[in-house]
């Protein structure tokens, strides 16, 4: 027993002292917590993985921060950021499967609308294969240039073209971009994607439909099921308050016209952008 718990046993025999025996007490217990919480402050700060969320890392690449995870994903949550960008992933893989193709045998894949490469960092074990992705937000495009090593990415506008050269994609991907553009927006859109796209190449869309009918403002619901597209927010396009939703004969008579032939349709198939619909087509 140390002499100060045998002062303070003492003092707690004595009416006025034993209160403030207590109080020192409680102190010494809050200091204790104080310092076990600064300790492990310390200690995260000197762990490489958590210094600041610009520099967080996962299996050895880089997170991005809070904002551009809620900014692509719709929450800052990591874990969800993480799992479904491996689930867009494996969409990929398992389209591409159903058809006894691979990742592998393709030369260049472009992520279309990559924002800060919450999908195709999922990607990177592909080393054969050249990795591209763009977006028109040049702040997600920013982070993932100096973050992302393995892929090689560049911005566009709202508006096409592109800046790469016709034919130079043997797979586009490109998972809730078309959710969030007007009809004015999207045709030329899939004619720039086109233009990009070596001959009987693959492009894989993912889009609101059918289970999405319940979230589309009940004076428009006529008109989607009327086989037309119904988009909402248009003030917003290209964000999240921007909602497109897609028929399925719109999609085949419309927007992909005579550009591209369905493959293969999924419906609420695109994993990692939940209940989304997802088309696999190729190019004419």
């Amino acid at each position: 027993m140390t002499s100060n718990t045998l002062k303070r046993r003492l003092l707690r025999r004595i009416p006025y002292f034993s209160r403030i025996a207590n109080t020192l007490d409680s102190l010494e217990s809050q200091n204790q917590e104080l310092r076990e919480k600064l300790a492990q402050e310390l200690a995260l700060r000197d762990h490489p993985q958590f210094s600041s969320p610009e520099t967080l890392t996962i299996d050895g690449v880089p997170v991005p921060p809070d904002n551009l995870r809620q900014l692509v994903a719709g929450t800052e949550d990591l874990q969800w950021f993480l799992h479904s960008g491996q689930l867009g992933a494996q969409t990929i893989i398992d389209i591409l499967a159903k058809q006894q193709l691979t990742i592998s045998q393709f030369e260049s894949i472009l992520d279309f609308g990559c924002g800060c490469g919450r999908v195709i960092r999922h990607l990177r074990s592909y080393d054969t294969v050249r990795l591209h992705g763009t977006d028109c937000n040049r702040n997600t495009i920013l982070w993932c240039d100096e973050n992302l090593n393995f892929a090689e990415f560049s911005s566009n506008l709202l508006e096409p073209p592109t800046r790469y050269p016709n034919c130079s994609f043997d797979l586009i991907y490109a998972f809730s971009v078309f959710t969030h553009l007007t009809e004015q927006l999207q045709i030329p859109w899939i004619q720039e994607l086109h233009r990009i796209i070596k001959p009987n190449g693959y492009l894989i869309i993912t889009v609101h439909g059918d289970y999405y009918l319940s979230q589309i403002p009940e004076v428009n619901r006529e008109t989607y099921q009327q086989g037309k597209l119904v988009v909402t927010g248009v003030d917003k396009v290209s964000l999240n308050e921007c909602g497109a939703f897609h028929p399925e004969s719109y999609v085949r008579n419309i927007l992909v016209g005579e550009l591209f032939d369905v493959i293969d349709f999924l419906p609420k198939g695109a994993l990692g952008n939940p209940f989304q619909d997802a088309y696999f087509l190729k190019a004419r």
